[in-house]
């Protein structure tokens, strides 16, 4: 399959599950691919059919979108090199969970949770830590019994009282010894929460922005916004003000706007939240796409957050 196959095949699935599923950006960017929505689960999806092939630097453009928008980033791939993924297992590439697409079917439409994680030495599963050390209370087994029953040394099952995953073949006989599952299943879907020293400001990324790109997120940082620039995204920043984030475009106006305005308008329906175009010629339209549009000249009478909020409100409600 494809890329262009597997990004449909991803979509449909997502569809079928019950999420709503943003539209494929016309222009290939190296950063995600798809956002959905399914009540207050959001996901940040990459695809790939080589997983390999993603770089570090987009990886954490994904965690740290994910981080400042609640959501889940989630990679989707067939293999790893020449090598087939397994189907039921999820693998990490730079800290981001990753799936075949026969592995997000089951766990989005049968509701199937993935029991086992790819790590160095084989497969691993977490244990359920309270759970083991209750049975073996209960059941009168010590700590000696239990080692040689899975084959471990006494500090490695004190280890996995204490919360240290196991590999997939341990687990099955720490099971098989107090014949119950001790397992506890990866939710794909859970916000994985990232750390805030990922998110970093726009004045060290802003190299390849054009002048007139770079005014408009300083005026957004001076007014009072904390603007994190997007470097492989179809928008240029996120700008952040309390819990207001604004997915923040900044274009220049050129026949590309209206289709970028659309796509935004698509992003901005699934990710609950309003999106701004910012341009540098005057525009007979207010309004495009259903995304408002403000023009440069236009920054100079507003001055703090509530004044850009306000405007955009204006021309959302104008449209």
């Amino acid at each position: 399959m494809n890329r262009t196959e597997l990004l449909a095949t991803v979509r449909d699935i997502l569809r079928r599950a019950g999420f709503s599923v943003s539209n494929p950006y016309v222009i290939h960017l190296p950063g995600f691919d798809l956002v959905a929505r399914r009540d207050d689960t959001l996901l940040i999806i990459k695809v790939l059919v080589n997983i390999d092939s993603i770089t570090e630097k987009v990886a954490q453009e994904l965690q740290t979108l994910a981080h400042l928008l609640k959501a889940t980033p989630l990679l989707v791939g067939e293999k790893n090199g020449i090598n087939l993924l397994e189907d039921d297992v999820a693998y990490f590439r730079f800290g981001i969970q990753t799936v075949t697409p026969a592995t997000l079917k089951s766990h989005a439409l049968e509701q199937l949770p993935v029991r086992a994680y790819a790590a160095p030495g084989g497969l691993y599963v977490y244990l359920d830590q309270v759970k083991i050390r209750q049975l073996r209370q209960e059941k009168n087994i010590s700590l000696g019994t239990f080692a040689r029953h899975v084959r471990v040394s006494r500090r490695t099952v004190r280890m996995y009282e204490e919360g240290m995953s196991a590999r997939i073949d341990i687990a099955d006989r720490i099971e098989e010894l107090f014949e119950q599952p001790v397992t506890t299943p990866i939710d794909l879907f859970k916000p994985v929460l990232g750390d805030a020293a990922q998110v970093s400001p726009f004045h060290h990324q802003q190299e390849h922005l054009k002048q007139f790109q770079r005014e408009v997120l300083s005026f957004l940082r001076n007014v009072g916004y904390n603007v994190i620039q997007m470097d492989r995204c179809p928008f240029e920043a996120l700008s952040k003000e309390k819990e207001k984030i604004l997915l923040t475009c900044v274009q220049e106006y050129n026949k590309k706007l209206k289709e970028k305005a659309h796509f935004m308008h698509d992003l901005s329906r699934i990710i609950e939240r309003h999106a701004v175009v910012f341009t540098d010629k005057d525009v007979a339209k207010k309004n495009m796409e259903g995304i408002p549009i403000i023009v440069k000249k236009e920054l100079r009478k507003l001055h703090d957050p509530e004044d850009v909020f306000a405007l955009i409100l204006e021309r959302i409600i104008a449209e």
